[in-house]
């Protein structure tokens, strides 16, 4: 206990904030700009979220708290014309070894683009470049389209947990790919 104490320590203390260099992306012919998310970006990844799902399962409280954490969290939003279009979360466990995306969302009208895919993919490239060779993510039972975009990108099936989402009670899928 006390070693894994020690540990939790050093890491600590030589903690440093993630950080993500913008870049220009090019997604069937259209210009996006993917970058580092603010918190002055909050009210509009809730607002992606809300077109998503009609409410938005995080409030803009917790995602605050999810920016604040700029040592194990790292969140991107990708921008079209100055507007943010979607966003990807990802959490860092240095003692695990593992990457996790907690939050991805892609605007209903930018949805089917591969603007999901491009996130997925440079948050394995940060994560595999900072040493993490795993990621993990949940997605809903019932959603086939976004677990079979899991699975075109790697991703395999692990576990299910029951009753994981809090507002309807449904099973999320476990997944993972190895990077």
């Amino acid at each position: 206990m006390f070693a894994k104490f020690k540990a939790w320590l050093e890491h600590k203390r030589g903690e440093e904030q993630l950080k993500f260099t913008q870049q220009p992306l090019l997604i069937n012919g259209r210009q996006f700009t993917i970058r580092q998310a603010r918190f002055t970006d909050i009210s509009a990844i809730v607002h992606v979220e809300e077109l998503i799902y009609g409410t938005a399962p995080w409030s803009a409280s917790t995602f605050q708290i999810e920016l604040e954490r700029d040592y194990d969290r790292l969140y991107l939003v990708i921008t079209y014309d100055g507007q943010v279009v979607g966003y990807v979360g990802c959490s860092f466990n240095w003692y695990k070894h593992e990457s996790h995306i907690t939050n991805i969302g892609v605007s209903p009208a930018y949805q089917d683009r591969g603007i999901g895919s491009k996130m997925i993919t440079l948050s394995e490239d940060y994560a595999g470049h900072h040493g993490y060779p795993k990621m993990t993510l949940e997605v809903r039972i019932h959603n086939l389209k976004a677990r079979k975009l899991y699975e075109r990108l790697g991703f395999y099936q692990t576990s299910i947990r029951p009753h994981y989402y809090i507002d309807n009670r449904e099973d999320a899928v476990e997944m993972e790919v190895k990077l």
